[in-house]
């Protein structure tokens, strides 16, 4: 019998949008969801962070960073 108390369904989705097309990834730890998220938003993406059964939890809005010439 099988008593496994973790799922293994991923716990952090992102959906990563540039406003006319997105994208998802999928995270088990949720620091590393949350530096991915930063990034992507560093990118100029917007990112929704959601859980598996797809509640809401946080945003990051999209800001472009200045590279260094």
């Amino acid at each position: 019998m099988n008593t496994r108390v973790h799922s293994d369904s991923p716990t952090i989705l992102l959906r990563v949008s540039d406003g006319s097309f997105h994208m998802h990834r999928a995270f088990n730890d949720f620091t590393q969801a949350t530096k991915s998220a930063e990034a992507y938003a560093g990118a100029g993406f917007q990112v929704a962070m959601m859980s598996a059964t797809g509640r809401f939890l946080m945003s990051f809005d999209a800001r472009r960073q200045r590279a260094a010439v």
